[in-house]
Formats: structure tokens, sequence, C-alpha cells
């Protein structure tokens, strides 16, 4: 005869569940007591030994705490940004972790990093720390140098005062600060720069740089890009045609802020390079305009006429240095002029420009450009 089914009910459950507890309390409470007795008869037999067990469970527990217990998360959101600047030691950087409320005491990380021997290796940069790190994971991050990087493309033909403020608008980097490294001579010489000032020598180039990095690293980092461009055989071919690297430079910067079209480029450059021959002003208006830097308007003609050493409308030869920071085509340019003869340009409006070889032709040329300008108004 079988015997009836029995279901399993929920108070069944309740009874299996509280005796469970029960028997782990149990247990639990006799091994507490069993260590708290065994504790008691090493103190009085084993003095020296219970203190030292006393502390191994202490570091133990702490240890524990530093690297397996989450630290106490106050942010709202679930991750949370920080930057650490060039230059900060572990205190400042402790006190960015407290500002940012990812850590309310910065003794566990002190004493984390001095047990790593890690306190002066952190990566400036900017840091995404996530909710659920350790205080040890979060460490990590820091001595690993998990920086978020961040692409910055200097145009060609920006000045230092206009990678300035891309810097500030990318990175929150101190405009002020940018533009002071850049006319540091000392900064220069250092680099291997005959000159005093960096303009030129920042190479327009897309760069990974991280948030925090210092001014003088960017100059540098954009000063050794130059240096890779400007090859060896660039220079033999400066030195081919009677130029120094800052002459070659600041004739690239020139063709740089004139030329908007390729094709253009060579055939600038050659009506700079027979102006320079025949000892002709070089009479370019960027140049004047980048020795008025008040100036916020288009140039009026009395600007012409007004002193300073960049007016190559009064002073013959190139200008003093490079007016903006050319790229490698307009170096290549400025070594290699295209083969024509002419002497005169002028831009049509649209980028493009008309070339002449005597100023009547020029004159010709402005009048067409200035009769076309008047029927498209």
């Amino acid at each position: 005869m079988k015997s009836p089914n029995k279901h399993i009910t929920i108070k069944d459950w309740l009874i299996f569940f509280v005796s469970t507890c029960l028997i782990f309390l149990s247990s639990l409470l006799l091994v507490v007591s069993g260590a708290v007795f065994f504790l008691i008869r090493l103190a009085k037999s084993k003095p020296l030994l219970f203190f030292t067990s006393i502390f191994v469970l202490i570091i133990s527990a702490v240890l524990i705490r530093w690297t397996v217990i989450p630290i106490s998360w106050r942010a709202q959101a679930d991750s949370v940004y920080v930057i650490i600047r060039d230059g900060d030691n572990l205190s400042q950087i402790i006190g960015r972790l407290k500002q940012a409320n990812l850590i309310t005491d910065g003794t566990g990380l002190l004493i984390l990093a001095e047990m790593l021997n890690q306190d002066q290796h952190i990566r400036a940069g900017k840091y995404n720390f996530k909710k659920g790190m350790t205080l040890y994971a979060l460490l990590l991050e820091l001595f690993k140098g998990k920086v978020i990087l961040k692409d910055v493309t200097i145009p060609e033909g920006s000045t230092a005062v206009e990678i300035a403020g891309i810097l500030k608008r990318e990175l929150q980097m101190d405009p002020v600060g940018f533009v002071r490294v850049t006319e540091n001579g000392t900064i220069a010489k250092s680099m291997d720069l005959p000159v005093l000032n960096l303009e030129g020598y920042l190479f327009p180039e897309t760069y990974k740089l991280t948030w925090g990095i210092s001014p003088e690293k960017v100059a540098r980092i954009m000063v050794e890009q130059f240096q890779k461009v400007f090859s060896d055989s660039l220079r033999n071919r400066a030195r081919d045609i009677n130029l120094s690297v800052s002459e070659v430079v600041t004739l690239a910067s020139l063709i740089e802020a004139e030329a908007k079209e390729e094709k253009e480029r060579a055939i600038i450059s050659a009506v700079y390079h027979n102006r320079l021959k025949l000892g002709m002003l070089l009479q370019s208006c960027p140049t004047v305009t980048y020795g008025l830097p008040e100036i916020d308007r288009a140039l009026a003609l009395e600007d012409l006429k007004r002193d300073s050493p960049y007016n190559t409308y009064i002073y013959p030869g190139l200008p003093p240095g490079p007016i903006c920071n050319p790229g490698k085509a307009s170096i290549i340019a400025a070594l290699y002029p295209a083969d024509v003869d002419y002497l005169f340009f002028v831009s049509q409006g649209n980028g493009s420009h008309i070339f002449s070889r005597t100023l009547a032709e020029h004159n010709r040329a402005k009048n067409i450009i200035k009769q076309t300008q008047k029927k498209q108004t």
C-alpha cells in the first residue's frame, strides 16, 4: 500500500531555515568562545605570543579592509573622474581624492603607498575611479598610470597663443602659463633650438595628451615632433640653398599663412625666394598682422605703415622669426620652391591667388578681382 504524498509547506521551509541559522550561530559562538578561551590562556602563559597574535589579527583585518572591502561610495554617479597634475605629491593627490569624496582619510593610502614603495611614481592625468573599487585597487590605478588620453589637434598655421587657447579648451590648461613657456629662451635652448621663442617649432599635429600635463611638457612634445619631421635630409637641403633652419621655418610660416590651396604652396614660396634674391620687400600682410596682435580686424592701408619688426612692408628680408607654426607641406615648399619667375600674388577671395611677373600685371590682376567682387555684390 502506497503512502500518501506529503507536500513541503512554507512552514516546513521556515522551520528548516531557522534551525540552520541556529546551528550556524551556535557553531560560530562555539568557535568564538574557544578562540577567546584560547587567547585568555595564551595571555596568561605566553603574553608575547598573545600580543603578537592580536597584532597579526589587527593587521589582517586592516589589510582585508583595504584589499577586499570596497571603499565607501558617496558619489551619485557610478564613476568619478579625478585629475592629477604634473608635480603633485601623494599628499596633494590624497587631497584631490578627498575633494572627489572618494576617501575621507588618507592614512590608509599613505601606508599602502609606503608599503609598496610607490609614492613618487604617479603619472599626471585624468583617472576614472569606479564604484566597488577597494583602496588597494584605487592605488594600483594610480601606480599603473591608467590615465584617460585625449586627442588634441593643433591645426597647421596656429600661433602659440591660438595653441594655448586650444589646450585650455581641451585640457583646461592655463593658457598664460603655456605662452610663457613658449617665450622662455632657456627652455628653447634646452631643446637645442637656436631661438628665444618656440613660435614656429610647435609642430601642428594630433597628439594624445593627458589632463594635468604641464605646459612645458606639452611644448617639449611638440618641439620633439618638429625635430623628427625636420629630418637630416631637410637640413641638408637647407644648407644647399644657403638657409638656416630658423630661416626655413620663418619662410614656411609665411607660406602657411598665405597658402589655402595645396598646389599653390610651392608657387608662393617661389615668389618669396625671388623677391629675397632681388632684395625686394616681401610685403606679406600676415607678417603685419602678427606684429600688431592688438588688431582684431582686417588690415587697413595705414596699418602697413606702422612700425613693427615684423612689418615686411617696411623692413627688408624675412621677419625676425616665424609668425605661426607651419606644417610639413609648407616646410617642404620653403625648401623646394616652384621653378617660376613670379614676383607678385593677390588673393581672389576664394582661397586661390593670381600670380604676376610685373607690377603692371599685378595691378591689372587686382583691378580684375575688384570688378569681379563688385559684380557679385
